[in-house]
């Protein structure tokens, strides 16, 4: 029956005029109806940051049938041989199609500072959902070590255990990657980031169609993004990226790129997996 549903809203998608595309949600959210179809218009806010100013960021790139890499999901140094990234940037992708860039700044000119790697394994959260994107955080091992001692590349700190509760609403965090600019747009040549307030999770809940019953925002996510005017978001292809405060290798990661309504949509934030309530997860699994 999901399927037949779901293969209905597609057709009901394709029979919209070409400018309007579905949103990137979890399944359950579309099956309530709770969704509208997206402007493909819609401009993310944001600007281009300082080349290898966030050394952390890496880019996850695929190999495609001619042997190109395009980029796929954004990603996180942990250290030199582990990054931190979504689960459904990688469910289901055999890892040897996968690489893993360090030093990227434009996806389409060689800087020099770059570091390319395979990716040798990935652990996916046991628990992760597709169906809610619950525990969508992912672990992606190299087939050989990043050289950190170049300010290019540099590990990204995580939130000590007492930040476990999420950030207070309207703190501002940073997101960054080379996702797209306007939701179905294309992806960014070079690396992006936008400042984004923190949303409360019942106010984000409410948003979602969720309940304290049957909750569609979980306390093991974090929800960022401007409630009244929109306009400010991560976006397609920015998926597995970091949510940050601070600065170059001082900052801190709170959160991963998971889901949305579509893109910088009022009243619709972006949601993200908590990094602080995943801590002895990564503990126990990064080896």
């Amino acid at each position: 029956m999901k399927f037949i549903v779901l293969a209905a809203l597609f057709a009901c998608a394709m029979a919209m005029p070409p400018r309007m595309i579905l949103p990137r949600l979890p399944a359950s959210v579309i099956m309530k109806g709770k969704y509208q179809l997206i402007p493909s218009n819609k401009i993310v806010g944001g600007t281009v940051v300082e080349p290898n100013s966030l050394p952390f960021q890496i880019s996850l790139q695929r190999r495609g049938a001619t042997g190109a890499y395009s980029q796929s999901c954004g990603g996180s140094i942990l250290d030199a041989s582990v990054m931190i990234d979504a689960a459904h940037c990688v469910r289901g992708v055999d890892a040897t199609i996968l690489r893993v860039v360090a030093g990227e700044h434009s996806l389409r000119t060689d800087s020099g500072l770059e570091q390319n790697r395979g990716v040798a394994s990935f652990i996916i959260h046991e628990n992760y959902k597709p169906l809610t994107f619950e525990n969508d955080i992912s672990l992606l091992f190299l087939d050989a070590p990043l050289d950190l001692s170049v300010p290019s590349a540099q590990p990204i700190a995580l939130p000590p255990p007492t930040s476990e509760l999420d950030p207070p609403a309207g703190t501002i965090v940073t997101v960054s990657g080379w996702g797209t600019t306007s939701s179905g747009g294309v992806i960014s040549d070079t690396l992006r980031s936008v400042d984004v307030p923190v949303v409360d999770d019942d106010t984000c809940n409410r948003a979602y169609g969720g309940t304290a019953a049957n909750p569609e925002v979980y306390p093991s996510m974090l929800c960022a993004g401007d409630m009244s005017n929109g306009g400010i978001d991560s976006c397609q292809g920015d998926s597995g990226g970091p949510l940050f405060t601070g600065t170059g290798a001082s900052a801190v990661q709170h959160g991963i790129v998971s889901w949305g309504q579509g893109c910088a949509l009022a009243g619709y934030p972006g949601v993200y997996t908590q990094v602080s309530f995943f801590l002895d997860w990564i503990a126990a699994n990064r080896g």
